[in-house]
């Protein structure tokens, strides 16, 4: 039996600068990093003779004979990809649900991708792993997506990264002790009610940026990214530090705000309130339309996040510095 964990991510600064349609003219970056949820994926190779050579399961379950008839996109396409022909039987499972803001679509792909080049006895460096990603969901799939997510996936850890052109460069933040613990335990999510489709919500976003109806709020996110870093980065006092990276997030999510069908009266409330109660900071992740709000606020105000939002819909969340991982279980 073989296990891939990969991680969730949580997108702080820079999201929507990291389109081949933007980032092939302008510079684009992001700043965010991985987090303690994650998507798990089982495969236990199957007999020659089982009844049906694949086995699928995840929120629908699916028997075939035929790699062609699998009717799950990225696992379809990665073992045609990769001229797959041994049964197999493959579930899936996340600490979080998908279409929440969180990368998990990418996830999966990163993580089904390493599975399938571990089982197959080939190591791929973080870099080839998350570029098949991009590949598989940009290129095979067609999918309206950005490249965060998969770098994010696959390198893990709190980070900022570039995008020029045909390049990727990443830049690992560096915080003290004290301030990175403060981070985790000042961070939470609060479910919006509200799933999404991402590349659905982005189609209006993406005719924007190529309008370049975007294009000033996509710079200003871009420069921000650097001042976010440099906070997080800078030496003194932690409280004082994360407060101000908390108004930047607030700035951020005002920027975001403008970039097309992001946020609704349901999100609009919930970021209200969550500010009401204190947080520094916040915004909603993902590309818009539904999923989660982060905020960072003090510990000591988590009980009152919990009280009026509901113990069922907060979730505390910790940076983790790992990304994609195979295991495998004889």
């Amino acid at each position: 039996m073989w296990i891939s964990k990969t991680p969730l991510r949580v997108s702080f600064l820079g999201g929507g600068t990291d389109y081949p349609s933007y980032f092939h003219r302008e510079r684009g970056a992001v700043l965010g990093g991985t987090i303690d949820k994650s998507v798990y994926i089982q495969v236990l190779p199957l007999a020659p003779f089982s009844a049906q050579k694949y086995r699928v399961t995840y929120r629908q379950t699916e028997s075939v004979d035929r790699i062609e008839d699998i009717q799950h996109p990225v696992i379809r396409e990665s073992l045609k990809h990769y001229n797959w022909d041994t049964p197999l039987n493959i579930a899936t499972m996340s600490d979080l649900p998908g279409g929440t803001g969180l990368g998990s679509s990418s996830a999966f792909t990163v993580g089904f991708i390493n599975l399938l080049n571990q089982m197959r006895g080939v190591s791929l460096t973080r870099y080839e792993l998350a570029r098949r990603a991009i590949h598989m969901e940009q290129t095979i799939l067609q999918e309206n997506v950005g490249v965060q997510d998969q770098v994010h996936a696959a390198f893990g850890g709190l980070a900022r990264y570039e995008f020029s052109g045909e390049q990727i460069s990443i830049e690992p933040l560096r915080l003290a002790t004290s301030r990175l613990k403060l981070m985790n335990d000042s961070m939470m999510l609060v479910y919006t009610g509200q799933e999404r489709s991402a590349s659905a919500v982005l189609a209006s976003q993406e005719t924007r940026t190529k309008s370049g109806s975007n294009e000033a709020y996509l710079k200003e996110m871009y420069e921000m990214t650097k001042i976010g870093a440099s906070i997080l980065e800078e030496e003194g006092d932690d409280p004082a530090a994360l407060v101000r990276f908390g108004d930047l997030l607030n700035h951020g999510w005002q920027l975001k705000r403008q970039l097309g069908t992001v946020s609704n009266s349901t999100i609009d409330e919930i970021y209200l309130q969550g500010r009401e109660l204190g947080a520094w900071g916040g915004k909603l992740l993902g590309a818009g339309g539904g999923g989660f709000v982060m905020f960072m606020a003090d510990p000591a105000l988590h009980p009152a996040f919990v009280e009026r939002f509901g113990a069922e819909r907060v979730v505390p969340i910790k940076m983790v510095s790992d990304g994609s991982s195979v295991s495998r279980i004889d």
